[in-house]
């Protein structure tokens, strides 16, 4: 069977690579294969399987397997490079069928619309949007949500506008976004830190914060944290929010991996608040990668202040999303085409977890600690002292490896725990086993090399 399925995925990618089979086009069914190639139905489905694994075809439930367009020529062009740096995923993977089917209603539905008509959104996108948020349990009105860009622009404009509250300072996790660490640093407005960890925040030190400084917000990254990875728990959730309500700090909440979660029963910490004092944010480039496009839940409070802002930040950037960003989501919500794409993505991040954790376990045996088993895109890997972080970066790209830094994710050098981040936003699972493997030989090197130093010493 195994010579059978290897010969079949074999076969496949060199039809694609010489054009018999394009991009876009249909495979032949898993019973034509079956017969062609004398095995089980079962055989050829193993075979679409590692396929659809290697970004090479893709699915649609009740239609077959199509082949990903432009996906084989770029992965021979890059076959040599794992990516585990970028957190951006492969357009590519997206079932092409479903999104130009989307593109082409949402010119037919928008034909008479113009972005002038309102910086907040067009209106039928906000009341779907309405109904759609009541899933997580967030349950806002019309009024209170704003169409964006994505998180980064909203991020800044929140920065930089005064709060009822009359306080000036912003305090971030550390780590957290680095994009919008980058913009802190720009905007020479006033930072204040508190560590985040594997096992969350240290509540007592936040509500320090809370009673003794002058804080306008507390950005936080609940769920899916990047870099790290992990969840704050439902006690610390709550506890923010009564913090927050008790000293009158508001809460900017960034959900940007919110539609992806195996905990059915979390609920974001807006759910806890007054309302008054929470600002919610979601993004849906993760899940939709070829468009930017989220949201924002803002309170009443806040309404006037942040409508005025948005016209402000129209003379340097655009907030609003593009209408042909709005028209697809719109269409993508309503036909429940999102829904089995997210459930697509968990199911093949789980897939891609298995083969983390196994790996992870190997290397805790030289003192590094992965963080982040919630099935996102990051994880953290935590270096002991003897391994030199610039060194192992540089000895990974010289195997075509690449990670990120985690200097990058905090504000202040002093707080830095010494790590490197992994995202498997657009790596297959082959290159999950690959690309640790590697990372696995490289650590055991230095590793040698620091024992026989401890032994000529």
């Amino acid at each position: 069977m195994n010579s059978i399925y290897k010969k079949i995925v074999s076969d496949i990618e060199e039809d694609i690579h010489r054009g018999i089979y394009k991009s876009g086009e249909k495979m032949p069914s898993i019973r034509k294969l079956s017969i062609k190639y004398n095995c089980s139905q079962n055989t050829v489905v193993k075979a679409f399987d590692t396929l659809r694994y290697n970004h090479v075809i893709y699915s649609i439930p009740q239609s077959g397997y199509y082949v990903v367009e432009k996906n084989l020529e770029n992965n021979i062009e890059n076959s040599k490079i794992i990516n585990f740096d970028t957190g951006n995923p492969t357009i590519g993977t997206m079932s092409t069928p479903d999104l130009k089917h989307c593109l082409d209603r949402a010119a037919d539905i928008y034909n008479n619309t113009s972005l002038n008509d309102t910086m907040s959104g067009v209106e039928s996108l906000r009341k779907l949007l309405s109904k759609y948020l009541s899933d997580f349990q967030i349950f806002v009105d019309i009024k209170n949500i704003f169409i964006t860009l994505g998180v980064q622009q909203t991020l800044s404009i929140l920065t930089l506008m005064p709060f009822p509250n009359k306080k000036t300072k912003v305090l971030i996790e550390q780590p957290t976004y680095r994009h919008y660490i980058d913009f802190l640093k720009y905007s020479k407005v006033d930072v204040l830190t508190i560590e985040r960890n594997e096992n969350g925040l240290d509540i007592k030190e936040l509500e320090r914060l809370f009673k003794d400084e002058d804080i306008k917000f507390f950005y936080t990254i609940p769920r899916n944290h990047s870099p790290l990875g992990t969840s704050l728990s439902k006690k610390q959730r709550k506890a923010i929010a009564a913090l927050a309500v008790k000293y009158d700090v508001y809460i900017v909440e960034d959900d940007y991996f919110g539609d992806i979660s195996i905990d059915t029963k979390y609920d974001p910490i807006y759910c806890y608040t007054d309302h008054k004092h929470s600002i919610y944010l979601k993004s849906f480039s993760k899940i939709m990668p070829w468009t930017r496009i989220g949201l924002i839940v803002v309170p009443s409070t806040l309404l006037s202040t942040f409508e005025e802002h948005i016209q402000f930040s129209y003379y340097s950037s655009y907030f609003s999303a593009s209408l042909i960003s709005q028209a697809t989501l719109e269409i993508y919500i309503r036909s429940n085409i999102l829904k089995k794409h997210t459930d697509s993505i968990s199911k093949e991040l789980y897939e891609k977890h298995i083969a983390l954790r196994k790996h992870f376990r190997t290397l805790k045996n030289y003192g590094i600690e992965p963080t982040g088993n919630n099935f996102c895109f990051y994880s953290y890997l935590l270096l002991p002292d003897w391994i030199n972080e610039d060194t192992l970066i540089e000895k990974l790209k010289e195997n075509s490896v690449l990670v990120r830094s985690g200097r990058f994710f905090y504000f202040d050098e002093s707080s830095y725990r010494k790590g490197i981040r992994i995202s498997i936003a657009s790596v297959s699972k082959s290159d999950i086993d690959k690309g640790l493997g590697i990372i696995e030989a490289v650590i055991k090197s230095l590793y040698d090399k620091y024992l026989e130093n401890l032994t000529i010493l």
